[in-house]
């Protein structure tokens, strides 16, 4: 139907810039919520050496030692979780349009795999990480304590925590706690949370699905409602994310006139020490 100014109709046209959809925020951080260190070549799976921890009994001078035999477990990291999409774009829709068709898809394609990529990473941290055995829901007094009895656990087992995964209503509440005082704490800044207690704190919108799926390190598909999920708090040496494929890519079409927006990634997802992940969660997530 077309559009009347009075009784004239006026011309129609559409806008060659495309509105973006929304995805969740990437918390995918190298060295801050994650280690890719055993990226190490081609493979399909790897093996990580972890050395059996043996124990020192003091004893006096003038003695002989005592031969302990060198054995260890493995630590398997399946790359086993693959992302893809693609997206078809005919000739002639290309043609009759103001912009880049090719061009939008792709990056549109890209965010979405990347998006499902995230969410069967915080599956598996939420899975394969240690659960807090505060499963009450923080509120305010209590978000502050919360956090710090996470970061405890670790240090309690000499480990080191160094990050933190909130969702948007813990975030909240730590921002009213300790993100806007008026201190002269350089870990505060401008109302922004940025660091605090040793811990790079990142809000996390990504905890709002309630079935998001990973394959395990026994090639088991694992589903996950992150709902529950308040906070993830962590070492990211203990979590591993390894890559072995990453296309993205626009082909020609061989059944159509036209192309593909094609996008792949092949990733491996493991919690290699549980003892130095501690999840919050106020229901149960499996």
């Amino acid at each position: 139907m077309g559009i009347l100014y009075g009784s004239q109709n006026v011309d129609e046209r559409y806008s060659a810039i495309v509105e973006p959809n929304l995805y969740t925020d990437d918390v995918l951080i190298p060295n801050v919520t994650f280690t890719a260190k055993y990226s190490i070549g081609p493979a399909g799976q790897i093996f990580v050496h972890k050395l059996d921890k043996k124990t020192v009994a003091v004893g006096t001078p003038g003695r002989d030692f005592t031969d302990v035999a060198a054995d260890d477990t493995l630590i398997p990291i399946a790359l086993n979780n693959n992302f893809q999409q693609s997206r078809k774009i005919y000739g002639v829709q290309a043609n009759a349009v103001a912009f880049d068709m090719g061009e939008e898809y792709l990056s549109d394609t890209i965010a979405t795999v990347r998006e499902a990529r995230r969410y069967s990473a915080l599956a598996c941290l939420a899975t394969e990480g240690t659960a807090s055995s505060n499963a009450t829901a923080s509120d305010k007094d209590t978000i502050v304590a919360n956090l710090l009895a996470m970061r405890k656990m670790i240090r309690d087992g000499h480990g080191n925590a160094n990050f933190a995964l909130v969702n948007t209503t813990d975030y909240a509440l730590l921002l009213q706690n300790i993100g806007i005082q008026e201190v002269y704490d350089p870990a505060v800044r401008t109302a922004e949370l940025l660091r605090r207690f040793g811990l790079t704190i990142i809000e996390c919108n990504g905890f709002d699905e309630a079935a998001a799926e990973y394959y395990n390190a026994a090639g088991t598909k694992v589903t996950v409602d992150l709902t529950g999920v308040e906070m993830i708090v962590g070492s990211y040496e203990a979590f591993s994310l390894v890559d072995n494929l990453e296309v993205m890519r626009i082909i020609d079409s061989e059944l159509f006139a036209g192309s593909k927006a094609q996008v792949e990634i092949n990733s491996g997802l493991k919690v290699t020490n549980p003892a130095l992940i501690v999840v919050k969660k106020n229901k149960a997530s499996i």
